[in-house]
């Protein structure tokens, strides 16, 4: 699958470390369970540093739940990336305000007439913020993670993803419609 088709999810918070990553991981997770294609899921933060690592604490809560985070790295928001995301999920009200005026205005500079708001604020999908955990103990990450993971599907149905996602391949749907083989002992005749 070519990587212009897939439309863009970006979760944000403030530095990239700790609550974005864990919904970057979650979503990955619920969009596979859903059997969803075509979308890429990154997170970014609008204060982030290139290249920090995950907080371990956010990464040991994800590994307690049986994600595997492989090398993840933190990315600041850019130009690039406010302008070609199909969404942007923040953790609070405040960062979707702080997204929107900053989206805008990088639009409005390249020569954008009208400006879709693409946008959101979990609490915008779901009803509620996502606090940041950061330097708090591992309790708090765990309870970020809940959160999280709690509002998932939700934020898929909210999204509408289902109508944006990918037809299944091929192999999926000759699977799918591939009768289940019998189990048991033969019967005597």
């Amino acid at each position: 699958m070519a990587a212009a088709k897939l439309k863009k999810i970006v979760f944000v918070c403030t530095g990239n470390t700790c609550r974005s990553p864990m919904a970057e991981y979650l979503l990955k997770q619920a969009l596979k369970k859903k059997k969803l294609r075509g979308f890429k899921v990154v997170s970014a933060g609008v204060s982030a540093k290139k290249g920090d690592t995950m907080n371990p604490k956010s990464a040991q809560v994800l590994t307690e739940n049986g994600i595997e985070t492989g090398k993840f790295l933190s990315a600041p928001i850019t130009e690039k990336l406010l302008k070609e995301a199909f969404i942007f999920v923040c953790m609070t009200e405040k960062h979707s305000d702080f997204l929107m005026d900053m989206r805008w205005n990088v639009l409005r500079k390249s020569g954008a007439e009208e400006v879709e708001n693409n946008v959101y604020s979990f609490a915008e999908l779901v009803g509620y913020d996502v606090p940041d955990p950061y330097g708090k103990d591992i309790e708090a990450y765990r309870y970020v993670y809940r959160l999280l993971e709690g509002g998932m599907y939700a934020l898929i149905d909210k999204l509408n993803l289902r109508a944006y996602a990918l037809p299944p391949t091929k192999k999926a749907v000759e699977k799918a419609s591939t009768p289940p083989k019998k189990r048991g002992r033969p019967k005597k005749v």
